[in-house]
């Protein structure tokens, strides 16, 4: 079939094979990453990708939101010790095709790895043993383009 868009289905792929073989982007070799210059010891200039990290987190239901109390509180400050700045929480969603209207948070991070270190603080890890029990969402930490 002929390519026509750079999602799956305009391929005639299946949704496991778009997954499978993305079109080409940053994790395909090609790089679209922002990049700075610093020095190194010798004062030449090296490139550094500042590809920053995200938070995404989705709630699909949340039946107690008082429970969240201490975790938001702990998690509140284990993001801004990490370096995290919160760009979406409790704002509107419009969903569409397998998506969810719950809660959606979104934090940034100057970095991937800064977003990743942050998940894997000692102050984090004291958050997360304050969610409920049962309590349910889909977390992911992603690389941004630039």
């Amino acid at each position: 079939m002929a390519e026509a868009g750079s999602n799956g289905k305009d391929r005639g792929m299946t949704s496991k094979e778009a997954f499978e073989n993305p079109p080409p982007g940053p994790s395909s070799g090609s790089s679209n990453l922002s990049v700075n210059s610093k020095s190194d010891v010798s004062g030449r200039a090296q490139e550094v990708s500042m590809a920053k990290g995200y938070w995404v987190s989705v709630y699909p239901a949340i039946s107690d939101p008082e429970g969240l109390t201490a975790y938001n509180e702990l998690a509140g400050l284990a993001v801004r010790a990490g370096g995290g700045r919160v760009l979406s929480n409790f704002g509107r969603v419009v969903a569409h095709e397998a998506g969810i209207t719950e809660r959606v948070v979104l934090i940034e991070f100057d970095s991937f790895e800064q977003a990743v270190a942050a998940y894997e603080s000692e102050a984090y890890q004291k958050a997360l043993v304050a969610l409920p029990d049962g309590f349910e969402r889909d977390f992911r930490i992603i690389e941004g383009i630039d």
